[in-house]
């Protein structure tokens, strides 16, 4: 019932990072004893009814099984909904709803998927499926320990890293009031993406369509990275929520030929629309890949009902502007005005970004980091807290809680990865 929702249709999937069509997914040795890789055609046979889908290899996936996702392939969804995927349902009896006995066979013919996962890579491999290397970088960008290596050496995530000192050509700039900061915590974090339909909803982030995705020009201000560890037929998972860091030496503000983006007294990476004029030399800039770019006038505002979509604290951006995270800025600057019509101070945990209020599992944290009392300063100063490409000197805002893992040790590893 959710088929003409394009919000939905273009949020990626948690692990395959799929958008707007189903896949017949496959293991690695599924796959390679059929003789198909990710987008061949491959024809599955369900009690003599037989279906055309495109095939995507998952490490992590059960071997000789596969699976088909049911609510694509519709004719009458909608201009949103209709014709993306492949409908399941032709396969579906009252004799097998959920599982069936199926015969695989390799078809002709190949499948463009829109898959967002390679699109914005800040590590030097484009193979997603050196899953061996993932975790054995210099510059690792997700950080793990299991409880009983965390208990004896709390500090390891600084261990081997590259965090130079802290130097500025200009002088520093001393933050008398609010210096606005989040953290991550990758423990709890399950890749759920509830923060990205959360930010799409409040800022105004637009719907792009599959072409566009293809053409890796996805505009979701923050992205779930998925990472593999271990070996290609159990790997381990790590999901990475990536916003933008919100650097107090930002490298994309300094290319910036018309000071579209500047830094806020409140340490905030802010974006002057109106001053943009598309050169993208500060997406070039940014190494973590975080800022998006209106290729098209991706926004409708020839439908009048459309407009009751948009929220009203938020500019709607147009074709030729860059636009990122911004901190939900404006629930910022409407907490600090309630509090300075009250007379009052802002109250820790006051404020409150779109994504940290969707978060089921309350991994992200949002504050003034200058201030001991909001919750975001106090995790700052836990030992396992560290920024992602530290070796640059960007300084980011947004930093991440290294992800714990308390494994049960009388199981089997095979049972406990």
């Amino acid at each position: 019932r959710h088929a003409s929702n394009g919000w939905l249709q273009e949020l990626p999937k948690p692990i395959t990072k799929l958008v707007w069509d189903n896949a017949l997914i496959l293991s690695p040795r599924t796959a390679q004893a059929l003789g198909v890789t990710t987008e061949d055609m491959a024809e599955i046979e369900v009690s003599g009814r037989k279906l055309p889908v495109a095939v995507w290899v998952q490490p992590g996936h059960a071997d000789s099984c596969a699976t088909l996702h049911l609510g694509y392939g519709r004719r009458k969804a909608g201009p949103v909904g209709s014709g993306h995927g492949f409908d399941a349902y032709a396969l579906r009896s009252s004799g097998g709803l959920w599982t069936a006995p199926a015969v695989l066979r390799k078809a002709a013919g190949r499948f463009v998927f829109a898959n967002t996962q390679n699109h914005h890579l800040i590590e030097n491999s484009n193979d997603e499926f050196k899953v061996a290397t993932e975790q054995t970088r210099i510059r690792k960008p997700v950080l793990s320990a299991t409880a009983a290596e965390y208990a004896k050496n709390p500090h390891f995530v600084h261990e081997g890293r590259e965090e130079p000192e802290i130097t500025s050509f200009p002088k520093e700039w001393k933050y008398d009031h609010a210096a606005w900061g989040m953290t991550i915590d990758l423990s709890t974090c399950t890749g759920c993406v509830a923060c990205v339909t959360a930010c799409q909803a409040e800022n105004n982030v637009p719907v792009v369509g599959k072409d566009q995705v293809v053409r890796g020009r996805e505009m979701h201000w923050i992205r779930i990275d998925r990472y593999f560890e271990g070996d290609l037929d159990d790997p381990k998972l790590h999901n990475q929520p990536v916003p933008c860091m919100q650097c107090e030496q930002a490298p994309c503000e300094v290319v910036c030929p018309v000071a579209a983006t500047t830094h806020s007294q409140e340490g905030l990476n802010d974006m002057v629309y109106n001053r943009c004029v598309g050169t993208r030399y500060c997406s070039n800039n940014c190494p973590y890949k975080v800022r998006r770019f209106n290729f098209l006038r991706y926004s409708n505002h020839d439908v009048p009902v459309l407009k009751l979509l948009q929220n009203p604290d938020v500019t709607v951006r147009m074709r030729g502007v860059m636009e990122k995270c911004t901190y939900c800025v404006q629930r910022i600057n409407e907490a600090k005005i309630d509090a300075e019509v009250a007379r009052r101070k802002l109250r820790p945990g006051e404020i409150v970004t779109a994504c940290q209020q969707a978060c089921p599992t309350e991994a992200i944290t949002f504050g003034d980091q200058n201030d001991p009392e909001w919750d975001v300063s106090r995790r700052k100063l836990e030992p396992r807290n560290y920024a992602l490409l530290a070796d640059l000197n960007t300084r980011p805002r947004t930093t991440y809680l290294a992800k714990i893992t308390n494994p049960n040790p009388q199981l089997p590893a095979a049972e406990r990865s």
